[in-house]
């Protein structure tokens, strides 16, 4: 017995062993409890880390299926300047071997590779090497660049810097991009100089029309007075002028804007008639036709054919001074939707083919880029107009068809016609939608009727004289006008006006707007149309629609006397000439 500050207390053995036995017992159930929580923690710590480890396999997967369907070349380097990553596209685009790449190589050695597959052409490869790795290092060869490979690839490469060093390298291929932009250039241009050579042809044509006229009317007053020595001059003066019309036909050609007259066309047989003509304009250069059997008809102009291919063949001797062989091939071809958007103003279908091809000097790929250009030519100075081919250029592409130039130099040339192929017999209407009409003079030159009045409008003093003393020659009475506003005055001032013989291009109202309000007032009434621009035949297709007659500068007197005297007797009906 013990006694604790008075108290007596029962101190036994078993008493204290309890004691001990119940505070072990919580001590264990402490560190059991602190156990199962610290494998909690650490089972939610390994499934954290799982979870995060599965995390970046799959984002690292993403990335590597990322990089390995861009489209473009990738290639990434450490700021040692040390290949990390890359992906398929690279080496297509760098023309480093696949088989050479690895990761921790120097971007010298890359370059290096690239040197010597030919890709930066021919140079020292060790020194091109280091001079790109120099650049590159000093930060000089960053951004953006352009850069033609040997196969004519065309790569646009985008080197952007990393935080803490390196940079990635985008190769992107533009090849398609920069052709379809020089293609649109190209077309851009060529409407351009269409447009110029068409305005110049205008103005040519008004002071042709002035010349050949007045000299009509000079010879015609000088017939039968013996005068042989004016007449040879005035007569040399008409070879003149009528070569310069020639000239501006063939400028209106390239500018695709003449008079077409395009029907149902067996090419086979136009190549068979042509070629003895052909032949003689070759001289001692040999000449072989290829006719393809079974050849679909095409919708064409076939005397405008006949130039076309008499001036390739003239072109292929000129390109063979020492002799050879002409061939002129003909076949069917179908021209795909993907050759289509490869060329511009091409449409996707089926065509008749003519091949003309010789075995000449050859062009280079700058002289074909220019080819078709007016005034463009490769001969020898007094030798070529520079005409020939724009011409062609010009009556395919207003045909609907299209032209193509393959030639090597000292390889020769083959110049590839496509003709739009006949699918359904022509429609007469259809098929002149894009003519101009005009009656051929018969031997007899017509003249007035009864004293018939025509309402001629020209902006042009000297061709108003012309064609005024034209028709007055001829028998009409004439009431000669500039503008539209006059001529309308005129019109309710003189009612026996039969004809309304006006030019197209005037100021204020033009000759269409003119035309159209002297139909409303005047229905019925016959309407000739002039003009220095052919095209307006095309342009004003409304025109035809009502049957109006449309003659173009410059026009001879027979021409301008058969024209009206059809345009009075057939004048267009009061329902065609109505505004829908």
């Amino acid at each position: 017995m013990y006694s604790v500050q008075g108290t007596a207390v029962d101190a036994t053995l078993p008493g204290i062993l309890i004691a001990g036995i119940v505070a072990l017992a919580g001590l264990l159930l402490g560190k059991t409890y602190l156990h199962r929580r610290c494998k909690a923690a650490l089972a939610r710590a390994r499934a954290a880390l799982a979870v995060a480890e599965l995390s970046q396999n799959t984002r690292s997967a993403r990335w590597q299926a990322t990089i390995a369907g861009m489209p473009d070349g990738l290639m990434v380097l450490d700021a040692e300047l040390r290949l990390v990553e890359w992906n398929p596209r690279f080496p297509e685009y760098s023309g480093v071997p696949a088989d050479v790449l690895r990761v921790g190589m120097k971007l010298e050695d890359i370059l290096r590779a690239q040197a010597a597959a030919g890709e930066f052409g021919p140079v020292d490869v060790e020194q091109e090497a280091q001079r790109r790795a120099a650049l590159i290092e000093a930060g000089i060869a960053t951004g953006t660049i352009e850069r033609q490979r040997p196969n004519g690839q065309i790569l646009e490469l985008r080197r952007s810097p990393m935080v803490g060093g390196g940079f990635v390298t985008l190769y992107t291929d533009i090849t398609a991009r920069r052709r379809a932009e020089d293609q649109l250039r190209q077309a851009q241009k060529m409407e351009a100089i269409g447009q110029l050579t068409a305005g110049v042809a205008h103005d040519f044509n008004n002071l042709l029309t002035v010349i050949l006229g007045n000299l009509n009317i000079a010879q015609a007053t000088l017939e039968g007075q013996n005068l042989r020595r004016v007449q040879s001059k005035i007569e040399l003066a008409q070879n003149g002028a009528q070569r310069a019309a020639t000239l501006t036909q063939r400028l209106v050609a390239f500018s695709r804007r003449q008079n077409l007259e395009p029907q149902r066309v067996n090419v086979n047989k136009i190549v068979s008639e042509m070629t003895e003509l052909i032949r003689h304009s070759l001289g001692a250069i040999e000449l072989e036709t290829v006719l393809a059997g079974e050849l679909w008809d095409a919708v064409v102009d076939p005397n405008q054919l006949e130039n076309a291919l008499l001036n390739l063949a003239v072109n292929a001797r000129d390109a063979m001074p020492e002799g050879g062989k002409v061939t002129i091939e003909t076949a069917t071809a179908h021209l795909d939707a993907a050759y289509a958007a490869a060329n511009t103003e091409v449409n996707p279908g089926q065509y008749v083919l003519i091949a003309v091809s010789d075995g000449g000097t050859g062009m280079s790929p700058s002289q074909v880029a220019q080819a078709f250009e007016p005034f463009f030519t490769t001969k020898e100075i007094g030798k070529g107009s520079g005409l020939g081919l724009s011409q062609v250029f010009g009556f395919i592409k207003q045909s609907r068809g299209h032209v193509k130039i393959y030639s090597e130099l000292g390889s020769g040339t083959t110049v590839k016609l496509y003709l739009p192929r006949l699918v359904a017999k022509p429609d007469t209407a259809a098929a002149t939608a894009i003519t101009t009409a005009t009656a051929a003079a018969p031997p007899a030159v017509p003249r007035a009727g009864s004293q018939e009045t025509i309402l001629v409008v020209e902006d042009d003093t000297d061709v108003l004289a012309y064609s005024t003393e034209a028709l007055e020659s001829l028998g009409y009475k004439v009431v000669a006008t500039k503008d539209a506003s006059v001529a309308l005055s005129a019109l309710d001032t003189y009612p026996d006006i039969a004809l309304l013989f006006t030019d197209v291009e005037l100021p204020g109202l033009n000759g269409q707007e003119l035309a159209r309000e002297a139909l409303r007032r005047r229905p019925g009434l016959a309407v000739v149309y002039t003009t220095g621009y052919p095209s307006n035949a095309i342009r004003h297709r409304e025109l035809l629609d009502r049957a109006v007659k449309v003659i173009s500068k410059p026009f001879a007197l027979e021409e301008l006397a058969t024209t009206v005297r059809d345009a009075i007797e057939h004048p267009p009906s009061v329902g065609r000439d109505r505004e829908e």
